[in-house]
């Protein structure tokens, strides 16, 4: 069984790099650029992060423990109250920095040119959990082992699959950042990440109904039903009788 559980990760205030002023961008004085236009640039460069966190093993909570674990989904029809014999915890999220060149106006304002945009997106946490009952060296401990690298595997292909999508947005996003005017340096950096962000925190809810989706192909039923009856029945001597979950 895995847990659907989004964490949106977004890290602000936005890095922010004071590159020296007017005197980078424009031999002007800043008195002579009073009232005008930003100074124009290229499209800030662009670096993506598809985060992939070490996998961790936890072999030492009880089935008590997992079935009270926050973020735990329930199973398949006629499941659901079933003995967790295994998690699969991922925790997945996003976050983005933006750094940029600052430039006085001379009249109070600020221009903020975006200089380098960096995204990151993927899983921050990855944690498998095997109930303490099961002896590691057990049939049975390896049958709910096994189930559980499922999920593992499917949110990695999920991920690799995304990745493309990923950096393609983000492309068209980076493209379309043009220099902000702002009275604070802080709110022309808002301005600037905001459709950033709000194309993040949607590209994060696609991804985690997609992931909903494939990971309840693998939890069905018929598949808690094999682990519970594979090795000849072995989990009847760890746990009571009754339903069993993976």
């Amino acid at each position: 069984m895995i847990p659907g559980i989004l964490r949106r990760r977004l890290l602000l205030p936005a890095f922010l790099v004071l590159l020296g002023g007017a005197g980078l961008l424009s031999a002007a004085p800043a008195a002579a650029q009073q009232g005008g236009a930003c100074p124009q640039y290229g499209p800030p460069q662009l670096k993506v992060d598809v985060l992939t966190s070490p996998l961790r093993r936890d072999y030492g909570r009880s089935i008590d423990q997992l079935a009270r674990m926050p973020g735990r989904a329930p199973g398949p029809a006629g499941a659901s109250n079933g003995h967790i014999l295994g998690l699969a915890l991922v925790k997945h999220g996003e976050r983005s920095n933006l750094e940029a060149l600052i430039q006085p106006m001379g009249d109070g304002t600020f221009c903020v040119t975006p200089k380098l945009l960096t995204a990151g997106f993927g899983y921050e946490e990855r944690t498998i959990y095997v109930a303490r009952e099961l002896p590691q060296n057990s049939c049975i401990f390896g049958e709910v082992l096994s189930h559980e690298m499922k999920h593992i595997s499917v949110d990695e292909q999920l991920l690799r699959e995304y990745a493309p999508t990923l950096n393609r947005r983000l492309e068209a996003a980076a493209a379309r950042m043009k220099p902000v005017r702002a009275r604070s340096k802080d709110q022309a950096m808002r301005a600037l990440l905001q459709p950033v962000n709000s194309l993040l925190r949607h590209m994060l809810q696609e991804f985690g109904q997609e992931r909903e989706r494939r990971q309840a192909q693998v939890d069905t039923l018929a598949e808690y039903e094999r682990v519970s009856r594979s090795c000849n029945g072995e989990i009847n001597r760890y746990i009571p009788k009754g339903k069993r979950r993976v």
